[in-house]
């Protein structure tokens, strides 16, 4: 009789964990290429003044370089960096996230460890980014930043060009 009982409960418990996962919300995991496509586009913010630290409008090209323009209007490029994926995610809120390792092509002793966010609704582009130092094997000594810090002095926000 008790091992009939106990059964009974194990059952009962296997089948509400088994209706509580399947109501959880599903995280889809996305592969780098898929998470990076996300972030490819025109992205501007006409609140910034237009210098070459506070760029007005980023490209995220599908080669995985980045462009920074002076103005919307602007015909000539302010400047070019590479986009070296360290690893993506998306949280809980569907954000999607992409630790990356940037060196500015006109100047390659220019590295930096980033992180770069968009929302969900794929509207809202966020990056923060701390300088890396010289040396052969900087990229693997660089330190990357594990969420978005607007405090930081390298961080931007954008908006998805329409």
């Amino acid at each position: 009789m008790k091992t009939s009982r106990s059964c009974a409960a194990l059952t009962a418990l296997v089948i509400s964990a088994l209706v509580l996962a399947a109501c959880a919300p599903k995280q889809r995991v996305l592969s780098d290429e898929e998470a990076y496509k996300r972030f490819v586009g025109t992205w501007v913010n006409t609140e910034y003044p237009g210098t070459p630290e506070r760029t007005k409008v980023t490209v995220i090209r599908p080669d995985y370089v980045g462009e920074d323009w002076p103005f919307p209007t602007s015909t000539v490029l302010d400047g070019q960096w590479t986009i070296k994926i360290k690893k993506t995610w998306v949280d809980e809120k569907g954000n999607t996230y992409c630790q990356f390792f940037g060196r500015y092509v006109e100047d390659p002793t220019h590295r930096f460890a980033a992180l770069m966010r968009v929302d969900q609704k794929g509207e809202v582009w966020e990056d923060c980014s701390k300088a890396v130092g010289v040396g052969d094997n900087a990229e693997d000594r660089a330190v990357y930043p594990e969420k978005i810090d607007s405090s930081l002095s390298s961080y931007w926000i954008y908006y998805r060009k329409k």
